[in-house]
This record gives structure tokens, C-alpha cells and sequence, in this order.
């Protein structure tokens, strides 16, 4: 399957520096962690994990999260768009940060 190029150039933008990976990378541990915890883990009461998630992908999650209609079972396609978008602006920023050297 082949990527259109609009398409490409974001997620290369997204995914094209370590900075970006490593971000990326914590948030889908997060994520990981989250489910780990809801599935495997007996608790009397709720658990807070799933909150980390959602400050490493602040301040769009946030903001979305504030709309009831997408939070619940949405939370996790949330988290990873605004992960992607968050990648993209860090890459954005390296790019001019690189381009300034």
C-alpha cells in the first residue's frame, strides 16, 4: 500500500527525528500501562493511570476530552491523534531548530 505524498510528508514530519520517536514512544507505554492496569489489576476503586496518557498528550486532549460526545471508549483514538499531532509540532520545531545550525 503506498502512502499519498501529503500524506508522507506529515508522517515523516511526525516520525522523522528521535525526539519525536521518543515521545511517541512514552505515550504508546502509557497507553500500554493503562490497559495493563484496567485488565489485569484488581481495584476496589478507579484507577488513575489513564490520566498519565492524557497529560503527555495535553493540551489537545484536553481540550477535546472536554467534549462529553468523545470521552469514554473514544479515549484511546483521542490520545493517539493528539500523540500524532504533538509528533508532528516536535518535528516541526526540530526542523527549524536543525535548519537554524
Amino acid at each position: 500500500m503506498s502512502l499519498t505524498p501529503p500524506f508522507r510528508s506529515l508522517l515523516t514530519t511526525a516520525t522523522g527525528n528521535w525526539v519525536s520517536r521518543i515521545y511517541l514512544a512514552v505515550v504508546a507505554v502509557l497507553l500500554a500501562w493503562s490497559y495493563v492496569d484496567a485488565a489485569f489489576v484488581a481495584q476496589a476503586d478507579a484507577s488513575f493511570v489513564g490520566i498519565y496518557a492524557i497529560i503527555a498528550t495535553a493540551p489537545v486532549s484536553v481540550a477535546l476530552l472536554w467534549i462529553d460526545a468523545l470521552s469514554g471508549r473514544a479515549l484511546p483514538l483521542i490520545v493517539i491523534a493528539c500523540a500524532l499531532l504533538n509528533a508532528w509540532l516536535i518535528g516541526l520545531a526540530m526542523r527549524r531548530i536543525n535548519s537554524a545550525h
